[in-house]
């Protein structure tokens, strides 16, 4: 039985410190008068990283928290991206870039830099997570302060519906996977997540388990996919990103879905190809073939642009998944050219990220176009976001700096050589091809459906790059009609330009972070990489030629 102790609190004080500088958001804005709340943010960020930069390496487990290279690996990730995503949220902090005039929204309030605290709080619990109930309540701790941030952000009916549509759903997939949990619980009599699985190792050919195990694994995946915005809880993302702020749709793109692949990946930890042989992979497959496609083609459509990232992150949901349904089916032949499904799904996870969020972070400085104005001395219009793909018309031509930012992380998400997503995007097609790579491909084998997989996810990315090249187009082979006051706020201007050189590290050598990668993905799935640790040869020289 696990104890509670002092070495417990030690091993989660990155958590404890997120927490404590969310109080001190909370507490100094209501009684102390503190107004920039996201300065507060980001000092627990850092103060945060360098605590779990002091943590001792070894593998540690004390009272359900497990710390190894893929916890490590999640929370590095998770402080990250919150402190890129700080930048984004805390809007004009700092000085605007044209003056917003009196009586307008101020950035940075300290309710809501305190609850995104808790929200990357509660994620990095996720990550570290050993146990059912730490899992779980990890998981409601990011729903519930993203169900306050949404709603805090935009107070008009767009805003307040966008948040109720989360609400709800959430409530449901909440629901769906504690069901799940309960089914594990009652395979293993256990909370503890090491326990299960060495129950259904042992056990696996039970009755108990037999009856159980398929329902745990149905519902634990639905209730992933409604983080991960994966088909078929997706219909939610287009209207919430339309109707919340790009900080919040920056924050809904990352953040749950470096939830759903932690309990992902948990959820194949535990449960193993030997307790389930086909029913986990056959069910990430189909669901990864059809995310991205539905995806790709219902981006093709639109013209709203927050709409088409919404449906652009759905299908990368899809290609995430591509390398979870690898790592599920463990090759029986060697591998040759990549460390595994789940090292290439969180590198591609971390290329993503920091892509979508400097695509938001652009979007969020760009700020509002110019008005247009029907007399000279008529009252001043009201000012509009930007909305449409239209909107960015000619922006190479009044904001260079902007659109060649945007034009290369549009170009890293649909996985144009050399950028981290054409990285990315390789890594995944090759861990598909390698499961079974030497066998031959017979319909209905396990190869052909890989094969397929794989195909499929190439295919894809082509359909991809047209609606992202569409953007591009517009930015740059188009006239200006109205043009934008980029009023956003020059902190949002700093993210987008950190995502820019971020890329740009990961373009001229992505070995670190698939080496970081492949180390989380052995720590927890083995069979997930390959015997030897680090990158093998033959992707170092692919690699190498980048560089």
């Amino acid at each position: 039985m696990n104890v509670t102790s002092l070495e417990t609190f030690s091993l989660v004080a990155p958590e404890i410190v997120l927490v404590l500088a969310a109080l001190v958001a909370y507490l100094g804005g209501a009684f102390a008068g503190l107004r920039f709340g996201w300065l507060v943010a980001t000092a627990g960020i850092v103060a945060a990283m360098s605590v779990t930069r002091g943590q001792a390496a070894d593998a540690a487990f004390s009272a359900g928290i497990a710390i190894d290279p893929f916890s490590t690996y999640i929370r590095w990730t998770v402080l990250a991206l919150g402190l890129l995503l700080c930048l984004v949220q805390s809007g004009d902090l700092f000085a605007a870039a044209v003056s917003r005039g009196p009586g307008l929204h101020r950035g940075g309030t300290c309710e809501e830099a305190g609850t995104f605290l808790l929200l990357l709080a509660g994620l990095s619990l996720v990550g570290v997570a050993g146990d059912l109930v730490l899992l779980f309540a990890g998981l409601e701790l990011v729903s519930i302060p993203t169900y306050i941030l949404l709603g805090l952000k935009r107070t008009d009916a767009r805003g307040q519906e966008a948040s109720l549509k989360y609400f709800f759903l959430s409530l449901v997939a909440s629901a769906i996977f504690l069901y799940a949990l309960v089914c594990l619980y009652g395979i293993g009599g256990s909370t503890d997540l090491g326990a299960i699985a060495a129950r259904l190792k042992a056990e696996s050919t039970g009755r108990t388990a037999q009856a159980l195990l398929p329902l745990a694994i149905g519902l634990g995946v639905v209730g992933a996919a409604f983080r991960l915005a994966a088909v078929p809880m997706h219909f939610y993302a287009p209207d919430v990103y339309e109707g919340t702020s790009p900080g919040n749709a920056a924050l809904l793109s990352t953040l749950p879905k470096v939830a759903g692949i932690v309990v992902l990946a948990r959820l194949l930890a535990v449960v193993g190809p030997a307790a389930s042989p086909d029913l986990l992979w056959r069910i990430v497959v189909v669901l990864a073939a059809v995310t991205m496609t539905v995806g790709n083609v219902m981006a093709l459509w639109q013209s709203n642009l927050r709409r088409l990232l919404a449906c652009s992150s759905i299908a990368h949901a899809g290609y995430l998944l591509v390398g979870i349904a690898a790592a599920a089916a463990p090759s029986i032949s060697p591998r040759l050219l990549t460390t595994g499904g789940l090292a290439a799904t969180l590198f591609y996870l971390a290329t993503y990220a920091i892509a979508t969020i400097g695509v938001f972070g652009a979007i969020a400085y760009l700020g509002h176009r110019w008005p247009e104005w029907t007399s000279g001395s008529g009252p001043r219009p009201p000012r509009e976001e930007i909305t449409l793909v239209d909107d960015l018309d000619g922006l190479s031509g009044t904001n260079p700096v902007a659109a060649f930012a945007i034009a290369v992380f549009l170009l890293s998400l649909a996985g144009i050589p050399p950028l981290p997503g054409f990285w990315g995007k390789l890594a995944l097609a090759i861990s598909a091809l390698e499961v079974d790579g030497t066998a031959a491909i017979e319909l209905g084998s396990r190869r052909a459906w890989f094969v397929g997989l794989a195909v499929l996810l190439v295919l894809n990315a082509a359909i991809a790059a047209a609606y992202y090249l569409r953007i591009i187009a517009a930015m740059y082979f188009k006239t200006t009609k109205r043009g934008v006051q980029a009023d956003g706020g020059l902190s949002a201007g700093v993210a987008m330009l950190v995502c820019l050189v971020l890329v740009g590290l990961v373009t001229i050598r992505p070995r670190n972070l698939l080496s970081a990668a492949s180390r989380a993905g052995e720590s927890l799935v083995p069979h997930a990489a390959a015997p030897s640790a680090g990158v093998s040869e033959t992707t170092n020289m692919n690699m190498a030629a980048s560089r």
